[in-house]
């Protein structure tokens, strides 16, 4: 079932396509339980030329190939059924069938950082100071080591003495592109990683970028956008990690620019937005792991509001409950979180309300 020669076989299928060969896996379990069964029964889920190429048995000669090129470069083979298989990529809708790694995938909360290629200084800078402060917490930085916010991403990352991850659109024989490789180098020496679905040899291709990108919003939780032009490769990186079912964060940009103008789209459809690197960490650090964001302290909210926000200090409430709580009209109550959610010391999660974790200094006066 582990068996990488027949993984590589099964990926190299003629005519499968990677959502036909997870078909065929969910139905079958394994690579060596799909081959030498009929074309006929294969064919309800794959093409006839997949089928019969299925039926014959697989074709290990390049897999073999393939195999001992990686293992003499030293890289590893990850598999979807092995357990150090990366589990977040388990559970996208297009998981890749072989990954290819090389270094180390280092342990803690994991944040995605992209952006334009051609970002301004603020941008380059910001992406670069904000991972520097994550990473120096502890979070694990992936980004694709593109130029401009990706690059700058892993430095600071590295600047924090962290480790970070590189998703490649190319094989892991080299990195690219060839003016980051010095960049990648470091990574490496770092104590992170490089990360791949394409074998040795292949490399960096038009169409592998969106496919690569799927990889980096996968491997995160949250995928932070620092500057994206309307176009931006950027936005496939928003877009799958929308279509995974992950946030999407964004640092607003000015509005007169086109260097934002897709980023700041983003925060209209409905991105989070980042206003500092503190409330980032919030967001990415695991509950256990997290602390009140350090504020000026706030002002003591008296009367009705003062009580509403005592209630919320024991933690996210339905308004309903609120209402019979205070014995509050329901809709005196709707007005009062309607200022105190105007002022920036609450938060809406569905249809409950929360203290904002900006503003957790707030207190309602005796």
């Amino acid at each position: 079932m582990d068996d990488p020669l027949l993984w590589l076989a099964l990926r190299d299928t003629p005519g499968l396509q990677r959502f036909r060969a997870r078909e065929l896996l969910a139905r079958y379990g394994s690579p060596e339980a799909i081959y030498g069964r009929p074309p006929s029964e294969l064919r309800a889920l794959c093409s006839h030329r997949s089928a019969r190429a299925l039926a014959h048995g697989p074709d290990l000669t390049s897999a073999r190939t393939e195999l001992a090129r990686a293992r003499k470069l030293g890289l590893r083979i990850l598999l979807p059924c092995q357990r150090d298989f990366p589990p977040l990529l388990r559970e996208i809708p297009d998981p890749p069938l072989v990954l290819y790694q090389r270094g180390e995938f280092p342990a803690g909360p994991v944040l995605s950082v992209v952006g334009s290629r051609r970002p301004t200084a603020r941008g380059r800078e910001t992406a670069r100071a904000f991972a520097e402060h994550l990473a120096d917490s502890g979070v694990v930085i992936v980004s694709g080591l593109a130029y401009g916010i990706d690059a700058a991403a892993h430095q600071g990352a590295l600047d924090a003495g962290g480790a970070t991850l590189a998703v490649l659109a190319s094989g892991l024989d080299r990195a690219s592109p060839a003016g980051n490789r010095r960049l990648a180098a470091r990574i490496l020496g770092q104590g992170g990683g490089w990360l791949s679905e394409y074998p040795p040899g292949e490399t960096a291709r038009a169409h592998h970028f969106p496919e690569r990108n799927r990889l980096i919003s996968g491997l995160s939780p949250m995928s932070l956008i620092v500057e994206a032009r309307e176009r931006s490769g950027s936005l496939w990186t928003a877009r799958h990690a929308a279509e995974q079912g992950r946030d999407v964060a964004v640092i607003p940009g000015p509005i007169d620019t086109d260097h934002c103008r897709g980023s700041n789209r983003l925060l209209y459809d409905g991105a989070i937005p980042i206003l500092d690197a503190d409330e980032l960490l919030w967001h990415v650090l695991p509950a256990a792991l997290r602390a009140p964001i350090p504020r000026p302290v706030a002002p003591r909210v008296a009367g009705d509001a003062g009580r509403v926000l005592r209630l919320l200090h024991e933690g996210t409430q339905d308004p309903d409950r609120l209402s019979r709580e205070l014995a509050l009209p329901a809709a005196r109550l709707a007005s009062i979180l309607l200022e105190l959610e105007l002022e920036g010391l609450v938060v809406r999660e569905g249809t409950r309300v929360a203290l904002n974790p900006r503003a957790r200094n707030a207190r309602g006066a005796e």
